[in-house]
This record gives C-alpha cells, sequence and structure tokens, in this order.
C-alpha cells in the first residue's frame, strides 16, 4: 500500500506515496512547484523563493559543494534538513503478497541528535555562515524491510526498502557556535570527564564519536588535554 504523507501543524500524516525524503520535502515546501528546482549547476531539493531546503537523510559530505555554491553565489537563504529518529518501527513487507506487518513495538535502536550533530565536521568551513541554518527534525521514523533474509521468520540481515516518516516530535535549528554550545553542554558532565564518558553522554561510538569529538574541540566547544595515554575533556578552557 502507498503511502504520502501531508503536513500538519506539529506532524506528518499518511496520505498516498512514500519515503522519508519526498515526505519532508513536501512538509517543507508544500508547494510541489518549488520542488527539484535548478539552481546555477546544482539540483535544490526545494526552494519556496526566498529558502533552499536542502533534504539530507545520511551523511552530511555530499552537500559541501552545493552549499558553497548557493551562500556564494545566491541571496537566498539555505537550511539543511537531517532528519532524527528517536523512535523507529519496523514494517515487514511480504514481496509476494504485497502486505505489510507492523512490528508490534518500536526497536530499541534509536538515534539522538549527535548522530546528525557529527556530521557537521564535513561542513566545518561554512558552519556559522549566514544564511545557513541546519534543522534537525526529532522524529517518528518506519523502515520497510523486506522478508528476505534469513531464519525461520526470513528477518535476519533483510533487505531495507525505504524509510516513511511518522510524527514530527520536536524540530531542532542550530545556526552557530553558541546554539551548538548551548545543545551539546547539557549533555556534558561538570568538570573533567574520559572518552568513554564523552561516548556515554552523547551516545556515540566509534567513527560517529570521533567526527562529534573533533567538530567540538576544534569550535572550542569543549577542550581536551592529555593525561599520559588518556584524553581527558572539560566544557571550559585550563588556561
Amino acid at each position: 500500500m502507498a503511502e504520502k504523507l501531508q503536513r500538519t501543524d506539529n506532524s506528518i500524516t499518511t496520505y498516498q506515496e512514500r519515503s522519508l525524503h519526498s515526505s519532508l520535502k513536501s512538509y517543507f515546501c508544500p508547494d510541489e512547484a518549488g520542488h527539484e528546482v535548478k539552481i546555477g549547476q546544482f539540483v535544490a531539493d526545494a526552494c519556496d523563493g526566498k529558502t533552499i531546503f536542502e533534504i539530507q537523510t545520511g551523511n552530511l559530505k555530499p552537500l559541501v559543494k552545493k552549499l558553497t555554491f548557493y551562500l556564494e553565489n545566491t541571496d537566498l537563504d539555505v537550511v539543511v534538513v537531517r532528519p532524527i529518529a528517536q523512535k523507529r518501527r519496523i514494517l515487514w513487507l511480504n514481496s509476494e503478497t504485497g502486505e505489510l506487518e507492523r512490528a508490534p513495538r518500536y526497536s530499541s535502536k534509536h538515534d539522538s541528535i549527535m548522530n546528525g550533530i557529527s556530521d557537521l565536521l564535513y561542513l566545518k568551513e561554512l558552519f556559522g555562515r549566514e544564511r545557513l541554518t541546519f534543522c534537525f527534525p526529532i522524529m517518528e521514523i518506519d523502515e520497510v524491510r523486506l522478508l528476505d533474509g534469513y531464519g525461520k521468520q526470513k528477518k535476519i540481515r533483510a533487505t531495507s526498502v525505504d524509510r516513511m516518516a511518522g510524527d514530527i516530535l520536536s524540530l531542532e535549528y542550530v545556526r552557530n557556535v553558541e546554539d551548538l554550545t548551548k545543545l551539546v553542554h547539557p549533555m556534558l558532565p561538570d568538570g573533567d570527564f574520559s572518552r568513554d564518558e564523552l561516548s556515554k553522554s552523547l551516545k556515540l561510538k566509534a567513527l560517529k564519536l570521533w567526527s562529534a569529538q573533533k567538530l567540538l574541540t576544534e569550535l572550542n566547544i569543549i577542550y581536551c588535554q592529555t593525561d599520559g595515554r588518556r584524553l581527558i575533556f572539560s566544557k571550559s578552557s585550563k588556561d
């Protein structure tokens, strides 16, 4: 069953077409005439005549050239939309019958806003530029998977074929270092803390943790010192 998502005051409701990207594009720019607009050598996801909207459901790195062009060659505001799946539910698609089976409960796997913030490392040179805003919709997302995996229920390593938008729980905006500091500092312990404590506080691991750590230290949002082979962090400089 195809589903489309329409905008309401604070949520997105279903109505015929699916796809997280398309749904968010319609949410931020309801007029379809403003979708897929050519601007210079690039095609913007949406533009309402005043603001360009780029919807990025994954890594932000591919946007570097595009955003640089918009900021240097237009006078339009630019909003990068990066959805965060705070609540995630699996929909199982039977490819033979076309039926969807909704999981009885939300998945234990969910993202925090820091999953999106960590990607800002790739756009660090543009961060804080006038007219550029990052928007993080904190939302419910349904992931559609085929029943083509292993095991009795064919759910192990099943193929993910789409993601569908549910309710938007909140919209978080980050424009500059001050905004990011106000967002991150309340998550962190007071005084000194270790990298393990940083990981636990930001709910990040591996490459995502490294990216967030590098971004926050380079922007002087957190400070890092070494104690032998240990890294010690704090929210204020020791100088």
